[in-house]
């Protein structure tokens, strides 16, 4: 694999159209539907962003990486070293001037922008990326990206140059850094403490933290020293992060000019946000699934699983619910390029799936199980627990928790018998191994396959997008032949803001460039 330089990155319009119009060649997609790119802002003014929670914590370790949780906040504090474009599904730079490799992924080097500054003064250096690369590495630290830092020998070569070696060849790792390792924070704050660090953190962002009332909101003000300055950048004077746990008033916050954009994974409120505000959408891979515990009963039992997936019809549930959901054809969106149409799912088949429980019951194994879900997933699993309900020798229990409770039960103790869960992927590296590969630490249902393990390996030792295809149809055959899940919805993410904000474009799997958002001229 060639060292590979990243380009100059392009402005204007043109590019904001190119990120939010994702090509065929892009891991995900975007809706036709999606409003128009938006053009650069004017200097100055302040905007207001929702948020369903507060942070835990603003440290790179501790805060949630997803675009509907901390990741915008994150965004404004450290920018990312290097981003995946969702235009044409390739990893580009940012705080980074390029991240290579030679020998096809044994190695790696990544290379820093020269006259960087953590938003103290501190330089901002290999030793700083190697420091916070490490951090999370360590047990103690607990941190969220532990599992993906770990295994990495780091060697500063120069102040601006940082050495990688994976345990074993990796020609994806770069997808890794982008969507797992991309924030920095200042070796001056980590000295301080990692709490210290979470609630005053110094990064390399567009902004600094100004204020946080607890449980309320936070208010980022522009870094006099952004390493973007001199050409006119952040735009925006203040940014607010403001908490409103309804979504239903985000959207009508936003909607009265309360507030000026949120970002949502609910189709429903994008939808109407393409008639009465603006919108920026992105289809990812993951949807949203019933995950089976295979390590315990009922769904040990292969034919407990199919009985289940067999019994109900995703198209159910944005019909009597109204929401605007997707239904799934399997864990990656149709309009992936890594989509294998031949390894869709089953259709409903009530006769078989009555069979099955029939079977399994006469064994002395009727499904009994709870279905354990995070509060805004009710209506979802009310419905289907009233279609289970119409079969005989099943039972199933809805148990609703807070996030919290939820994430600690289903990520961290793994009790549960089955649960919701939801991934937002703009690529499928490095997060189908660590979800699916039953070596990794984060396999949360236990699915051990064979086939499954061969094609995830297969994925990730190739940077061919023809090798890779060929590997995912693979997986997409094991999983619909297994279920170790059952998806009903496709995953998407959007940003729906006010007709006044503009220099809207995203990354990842729907996070913010916060260094161009801004007002219209």
């Amino acid at each position: 694999m060639p060292l590979r330089p990243f380009p100059a990155r392009r402005r204007g319009a043109a590019a904001a159209l190119a990120v939010l119009a994702l090509t065929a060649t892009a891991c995900g997609g975007s809706d036709p539907k999606s409003g128009p790119a938006t053009g650069e802002a004017k200097a100055g003014g302040s905007l207001t962003m929702l948020a369903l929670g507060d942070s835990r914590a603003l440290d790179p370790f501790t805060a949630s990486g997803v675009a509907v949780a901390d990741e915008p906040r994150l965004a404004a504090l450290y920018d990312p070293l290097v981003y995946l474009d969702p235009a044409d599904g390739k990893v580009k730079p940012h705080l980074a001037e390029s991240l290579g490799s030679t020998d096809n992924g044994a190695t790696w080097t990544l290379r820093l922008r020269p006259g960087v500054k953590f938003s103290d003064g501190t330089d901002f250096t290999a030793d700083a990326v190697k420091l916070t690369w490490e951090t999370h590495a360590r047990p103690e630290t607990k941190s969220n990206q532990a599992s993906y830092a770990s295994g990495l020998a780091l060697q500063v070569a120069d102040p601006l140059t940082l050495r990688i070696t994976p345990k074993s060849a990796n020609p994806n790792l770069d997808r890794l850094v982008a969507t797992r390792l991309a924030y920095i924070e200042a070796p001056s704050a980590l000295a301080k403490g990692i709490p210290e660090a979470g609630a005053k953190p110094v990064g390399a962002g567009p902004f600094v933290l100004q204020a946080w009332t607890r449980g309320s909101e936070q208010v980022f003000v522009r870094n006099p020293d952004y390493w973007q300055k001199d050409k006119g950048l952040p735009k925006l004077d203040k940014l607010t992060v403001k908490v409103v746990q309804d979504r239903e008033q985000q959207y009508t916050t936003v909607k009265s000019g309360g507030a000026d954009l949120v970002a949502s994974s609910y189709p429903e409120y994008l939808d109407r946000a393409r008639k009465e505000l603006q919108v920026s959408q992105l289809s990812l891979i993951g949807g949203q699934h019933i995950a089976f515990n295979l390590r315990q009963a009922p769904f040990d039992d292969i034919r407990a699983r199919r009985a289940v997936s067999l019994a109900l019809d995703s198209a159910e549930v944005p019909e009597v619910l109204g929401n605007g959901f997707v239904p799934a054809k399997n864990f990656f969106n149709a309009s992936s390029p890594f989509f294998d149409p031949t390894a869709a799912q089953p259709a409903q088949n009530k006769a078989e799936a009555q069979r099955l429980f029939d079977e399994l019951a006469a064994e002395g194994k009727k499904v009994d199980f709870t279905y354990t879900i995070s509060q805004t997933g009710i209506k979802v699993a009310e419905l289907m627990k009233s279609r289970l309900e119409q079969f005989r020798n099943v039972s199933m229990r809805i148990e609703a928790l807070d996030v919290a409770a939820f994430v600690a039960k289903f990520n961290v103790q793994r009790k549960y018998q089955a649960g919701q869960y939801q991934s937002w992927l703009p690529d499928p590296e490095p997060e189908m191994w660590s979800l699916f590969h039953s070596a990794s630490p984060l396999n949360q249902n236990g699915w051990h396959n064979p086939q499954a393990d061969k094609a995830l390996d297969d994925a990730r030792a190739s940077s061919d997008p023809a090798v890779r295809k060929q590997a995912y149809a693979a997986l997409q055959k094991a999983m619909v032949e297994d279920v170790p899940v059952w998806v009903y919805a496709e995953s998407t993410i959007g940003i729906i803001y006010a007709k006044k904000v503009t220099g809207v474009q995203t990354y990842n799997a729907g996070s913010l460039f916060m260094d161009r958002l801004g007002l219209g001229g």
